[in-house]
Order: C-alpha cells, then sequence, then structure tokens
C-alpha cells in the first residue's frame, strides 16, 4: 500500500482507536441496559435515578459508537483509495468528507482557533462547505465567526437577521441553515463545528448528530494525548491532513501592511473587501498578493 496522504494515515493507530472505541461503546451499553432492566424492578423513589442512568450511559454509547464508526470508514475509504494503482489513485479521501458520509451530513466544516479566539485553520467535507465557510470568512461574520460562539440550529427566519450579509450571501448557495456545536471544553472552546443545510428549519435529529461529531473531535483529533507530529506541532490525526491553515492571508496582511502603512485588522478588512468585491475566496486572493500578482488598489 503506497501512501499519498501526507504522514496523517496511521492505520495501526487508528485500528486500535477503532477497537477502544468499541470496547467503550459496548461497556457503556452494559451499564444502560442493566439501569434500563432495574427500572422495572425499582422502587418509584429509585426509577428517575435509574432512568438517567441509563439514559446517560445510552449517550456515551453513541458517541463512542459514533467516534468507532467514523475512524473505521475513514480506514476503509482511505484502504480502497490506496490499492488502487498510483497512477489511478489521485488525492487521498479527506478525513471530513468520511465524517460528513458517517454523519449524514454532507456539508461540514471545522474551523480551528487560537488562543486569543481567532480563526487559525479550516477543513470542509464539500464544496458548498468550502464556499459558505470561506463567506464567513470574507464577511466576517456566520456561525464560527460569532463571539462568543452561540451553538445549535438557526433556521432560515434567523440566519438573516443574525447575520444580516453571511445570511443572504449564503442562501445564493442554497444554504438555509446551519447548526453549529463548539469544539473543546464549554470554558476553552479550541473551536467549532457546522453544518450548511439545504432545509429551512433543520430537525432535531441532525443537530443531535452535529453535536455527537464535535464530541467525537474533541475526544479524538482536539485530544492532548494524541501524539504531535515533529514537523508542524499538530496532532497526528487525519483531520490534521487536510487543514487549510491560513499561512497565506497572514503572509498577505503583513504585505498589505507594510504597503499601506496600517493595522493588520484593517489589512485583513482590506483583503476581505477586495475577495468579495471579485468573487473569490480570500485564500485565492492572499495567494496573488503574496506573489505581487495583485495589488490593493
Amino acid at each position: 500500500m503506497w501512501d499519498g496522504t501526507g504522514g496523517r494515515y496511521d492505520p495501526p493507530a487508528l485500528r486500535r482507536l477503532v477497537e477502544t472505541e468499541r470496547g467503550r461503546a459496548e461497556r457503556a451499553e452494559s451499564v444502560a441496559l442493566r439501569h434500563e432492566g432495574l427500572m422495572e424492578t425499582a422502587s418509584a423513589s429509585m426509577r428517575s435515578f435509574h432512568r438517567r442512568m441509563a439514559q446517560l450511559h445510552r449517550a456515551t454509547e453513541r458517541k463512542h459508537r459514533a467516534a468507532a464508526d467514523l475512524h473505521a470508514g475513514y480506514l476503509d475509504a482511505v484502504g480502497r483509495w490506496a490499492d488502487r494503482p498510483e497512477e489511478q489513485a489521485g488525492v487521498a479521501p479527506a478525513f471530513m468528507t468520511a465524517a460528513a458520509e458517517s454523519s449524514g451530513i454532507r456539508s461540514l466544516a471545522v474551523a480551528l482557533f487560537t488562543t486569543d479566539g481567532r480563526e487559525a485553520s479550516v477543513a470542509v467535507s464539500d464544496p458548498i462547505a468550502a464556499r459558505a465557510h470561506d463567506l464567513e470568512y470574507v464577511l466576517g461574520e456566520g456561525p464560527s465567526q460569532s463571539t462568543p460562539l452561540r451553538p445549535g440550529v438557526c433556521g432560515e427566519p434567523e440566519l438573516v437577521s443574525r447575520w444580516p450579509q453571511f445570511g443572504p450571501a449564503v442562501r445564493e448557495i442554497g444554504v438555509r441553515a446551519v447548526v453549529s456545536a463548539r469544539l473543546g471544553l464549554d470554558g476553552a472552546p479550541m473551536g467549532s463545528l457546522t453544518a450548511y443545510r439545504s432545509e429551512p428549519t433543520p430537525d432535531a435529529e441532525v443537530a443531535r448528530a452535529v453535536g455527537v461529531l464535535a464530541e467525537v473531535l474533541t475526544t479524538t483529533a482536539l485530544n492532548p494525548e494524541v501524539r504531535l507530529d515533529g514537523d508542524d506541532g499538530l496532532p497526528v490525526h487525519p483531520l490534521f491532513g487536510d487543514i487549510d491553515r491560513r499561512v497565506l492571508v497572514h503572509q498577505a496582511t503583513g504585505v498589505v501592511m507594510a504597503g499601506r502603512d496600517c493595522t493588520a485588522s484593517d489589512a485583513l478588512a482590506l483583503i476581505r473587501a477586495h475577495a468579495f468585491a471579485r468573487n473569490e475566496s480570500v485564500t485565492d486572493l492572499a495567494r496573488a498578493i503574496v506573489a505581487r500578482t495583485y495589488r490593493l488598489s
């Protein structure tokens, strides 16, 4: 098997993770079953306790099964890709595409933040998510740009009122609602997970699936115990093989600051405005600025 995934694909480690998560799911299921059985015979005063415990362990079971299914699905996808002849293989499957398939939610974006809350990198599952998230970044508003983060469902009526620029812009590409969840702990968010939806009001099952996936990514890809790569310091997890770091944007910001003698925030605002006016992604425009093939007029 040849490997073109940038060193983030570690089959033995992923198989161990899948086995560990399945074992945890089975243990949680066993405890849930025990409490569900006790609900039938317990006194009235104890039934609510056993019900809460059963619900808690069923939720834990769902999270671990989702983690196992996600990583097993990615293993299978990369295995099929890598078994092709090298000249036919093309680009390796993206981890977020596997996450979308596993969760049944097509358009997903993970945005990771710096310690001061600025967006540092993004990974997406499909072109709709890429375009929608780029609109967030260009316009400076949207579910991943909100401070503080406001997890949950934002249906069509609220989309425009909450984000008067992003809402109308994203509707033009078929997005009528978003569902977002926090990555990391409540008091220390590490990023956001956003689902861009075509239906005006996503149902509770979609919201639950996004929340479960956010938990899975927090406890696997963003787990502080995950081994770090010696070259770039990022976790050795396949999510980070698809990360689009905003290095070019930061470089372009520096070029504009020097040329315009302005602050970093003013320079970034100019880049975003020009990208929006040209209907171009911020990353593509930043690449042109750094290459000196485009100058802000």
